[in-house]
């Protein structure tokens, strides 16, 4: 009997033993998941691989933090899986707790321009943060456009520039910043896999208060179009301001840029505001028949107005009809004591070209002689 209980404790003795050696052999894997930019990639999926079979999984936290614990003692496949990046693989071997950080890269090459709006150049300087608009874990992170919570940030370069090899695909809110400018912010940029150029971005420079800036920008066609706008003069004439006349004397206006190379910006500033009817127009230097306003509207033309808090109106290019003009009237403006109001227009008419000299097809100076009216 007494060898019986004796052999009895013996074996119980060997099992605890054995059993608390393999909990040893269990540890735990946790560590960092970061982008090309070190900003964190905060949605997404960690397993640890035998063969092709999954043997443990984690969710990334909204910090590009994960953990994995009770992995046993071996070798594994650390599997990162995240929406636009490319799947990363890497063969680990376990046998204590680890801490195992990845990079991710996405199959995009993306690059783009910033453009200052008073001078028609690249913006040094500006920052370019990037958010994946899709849902993601934590509060409000889908709409955060704070530079905390960016997946990327850029700052463009001495000519404007910012651009990146390894960007992840995605549709992207994207908010351009810079000190003294009016931050903008384009909401669901769907940046696909290969090249992807982002449309020219024009940052303006924020407006001193009771003055109105007007910015038209573009497609690459047509190559040029002219911002137009007429208003009141002291003495009760109008005024006329375009590319020949850029800023009529006693106006209190001035085309700060004219774009003659695709896409814009054309920018206008009203530096004081007369009691009065203002009227801006869009006219298509490069296609002045009369079915000239679809090029405005496949292109498309947009304009923004601007005041010192920011923007206030945007205009999109409405759908042109066959025959319509060359014109695009985006709006009016009507002044009563230093207030105004901002009347939509939307719509093209024909600037006839009654003293058109033929011997310098499609040159300004010829256009000089066009008959615009007060639009």
């Amino acid at each position: 009997m007494k060898k019986t209980l004796y052999f009895l404790v013996i074996i119980s003795m060997l099992f605890a033993s054995c059993k608390k050696e393999d909990q040893s052999k269990n540890y735990s894997v946790n560590g960092d998941v970061k982008n090309l930019a070190d900003r964190a990639v905060r949605q997404g999926t960690v397993h640890l691989m035998t063969g092709n079979a999954i043997s443990y999984t984690a969710a990334i936290n909204n910090e590009g933090k994960y953990s994995v614990s009770d992995v046993s003692e071996g070798s594994y496949t650390l599997m990162i899986e995240a929406e636009g990046y490319i799947t990363y693989t890497e063969t680990v071997n376990i046998s204590g707790d680890a801490s195992l950080q990845a990079i991710l890269t996405g199959e995009t090459t993306l690059s783009g321009v910033i453009i200052d709006s008073q001078t028609g150049y690249g913006l040094a300087g500006a920052s370019v943060a990037f958010t994946l608009a899709g849902a993601k874990s934590g509060n409000g992170i889908a709409s955060d456009t704070t530079l905390a919570n960016a997946d990327f940030v850029f700052i463009s370069d001495e000519s404007g520039i910012i651009e990146m090899v390894g960007m992840p695909n995605g549709i992207f809110n994207i908010v351009v910043r810079s000190n003294g400018f009016t931050t903008r912010v384009l909401y669901n940029i769907n940046v696909t896999p290969g090249y992807f150029e982002l449309p020219q971005i024009t940052l303006v420079q924020q407006v001193l208060e009771g003055s109105l800036r007007i910015v038209l920008n573009w497609g690459q066609a047509p190559y040029d179009l002219d911002s137009h706008l007429t208003g009141p003069m002291e003495d009760g004439t109008r005024f006329h301001m375009y590319y020949m006349i850029q800023e009529p004397a006693g106006s209190l206006v001035n085309l700060d840029v004219d774009d003659t190379d695709s896409f814009g910006p054309e920018t206008t500033t009203l530096m004081t505001l007369r009691d009065g009817v203002y009227r801006f127009s869009i006219f298509n230097y490069s296609e002045q028949s009369i079915e000239g306003g679809s090029g405005i509207y496949n292109s498309p033309a947009i304009v923004e107005i601007y005041n010192s808090e920011g923007l206030v109106r945007s205009y999109t290019a409405p759908v042109f009809t066959a025959g319509s003009g060359n014109t695009w009237r985006v709006f009016e403006l009507n002044v009563t004591g230093g207030n105004y109001t901002i009347n939509d227009i939307n719509y093209y008419l024909f600037a006839e070209d009654d003293y058109m000299e033929k011997l310098q097809p499609g040159s300004k100076k010829q256009a000089a002689k066009f008959q615009y009216g007060d639009f």
